[in-house]
């Protein structure tokens, strides 16, 4: 009885002290676990709720490029904020938006667009034709047409870049593009963003789109580019 005793108290304080561990695991918006490098969780990205909408609706032909592609399989990583990004002169707006316009995506008001290709692509009408040179790297940029600030938020180099956007809202919204893994696959992920916090939080997976698959972002599309060189 005396052994048994000290055995059963010892039992008692391991089970309560492993259900308190688990209290501290990560937390799940919507199936996907949401936890930071540190392993901390990342409770106040609760934009992560509307991500599965918007792959099943304004993404779905980017989500279809990829094989198995599962939602769930996407995990937090890191918060970047743009902040302290520096402002850009817009005098040049009206031209960039007769040459790139088609391709920024607006919000419902048309008061912020998200600029993913004028960076990384020069654009020269040559009479009835529009011709294209493409550069390896890429920015993102952000304008807010109330206030007249236009920064970049986002900088990508040859190995990764964002190939879609989408306004969840008024103030948050979804980058999604591919960078290359140790295979030099195409893996997926995105970036979940809001205007209002000036940050956006990136979100990994291990999914990969095949080599046989050819994919143009529906923005490249709509700039009904005539040539590349």
């Amino acid at each position: 009885m005396r052994i048994l005793l000290p055995l059963f108290l010892f039992t008692m304080v391991f089970l309560a002290v492993s259900c308190k561990g688990k209290e501290k695991g990560p937390v799940v918006i919507n199936e996907i676990t949401i936890t930071d490098s540190q392993g901390q969780s990342a409770t106040d990205d609760s934009s992560a709720q509307y991500f599965r909408a918007a792959i099943d609706n304004q993404l779905a032909e980017w989500k279809q490029s990829f094989q198995g592609f599962q939602p769930d399989s996407f995990r937090f990583s890191q918060r970047t904020s743009f902040k302290e990004k520096e402002v850009q002169d817009t005098a040049d707006m009206k031209e960039l938006l007769s040459l790139f316009g088609p391709s920024m995506v607006f919000t419902s008001d048309s008061s912020q667009y998200l600029d993913l290709f004028s960076a990384g692509i020069s654009l020269e009408r040559r009479g009835k034709k529009l011709v294209a040179m493409s550069d390896v790297d890429q920015a993102v940029t952000l304008c807010n047409l109330k206030t007249g600030k236009l920064k970049q938020i986002a900088f990508f180099g040859p190995s990764a870049g964002i190939e879609e956007a989408v306004w969840l809202d008024g103030t948050r919204f979804i980058l999604a593009g591919t960078m290359h893994n140790d295979d030099g696959k195409p893996q997926a992920f995105v970036l979940i963003g809001d205007t209002g916090k000036e940050s956006y939080s990136w979100y990994e997976s291990t999914i990969t789109r095949a080599a046989s698959t050819d994919y143009t972002a529906s923005g490249i599309r709509k700039l009904k580019i005539d040539e590349w060189e």
